[in-house]
């Protein structure tokens, strides 16, 4: 039973550490995707789509260091280490970029479609 929880726990959790990855990279103007008309961000600014992008953002870091942590107790800790950490690195740098280049929702000029 020890093996097989070491084994299928760590794999549980980063394959939830990558759907929750999934989400954020595809959600529309939380930071990591901007919506671009004639040279201008525009999307929809809400706060509640915010807190729960924040939420998920929240529960992928966790995970990443919960594997990390089972992964310091297997055979290929490294290997372990730098699969749970690489896409709260990648989502943290494409969050980076997209808050440098793009203004946040609230920042923003009134919607040119809606008008």
């Amino acid at each position: 039973m020890g093996d097989t929880a070491r084994i299928w726990i760590p794999r549980v959790l980063l394959a939830i550490e990558l759907a929750l990855f999934a989400f954020i990279a595809t959600h529309l103007d939380v930071g990591l995707k901007t919506e671009m008309i004639d040279g201008q961000p525009v999307g929809n600014c809400s706060e509640t789509e915010f807190a729960t992008i924040g939420m998920v953002w929240l529960g992928m870091t966790c995970l990443a260091l919960a594997g990390c942590l089972f992964s310091l107790f297997g055979r290929s800790k490294w290997l372990g280490l730098v699969l749970f950490a690489l896409p709260v690195i990648t989502a943290t740098t494409m969050a980076k970029y997209q808050e440098d280049r793009y203004p946040a929702c609230w920042e923003r000029p009134a919607d040119p479609r809606k008008g």
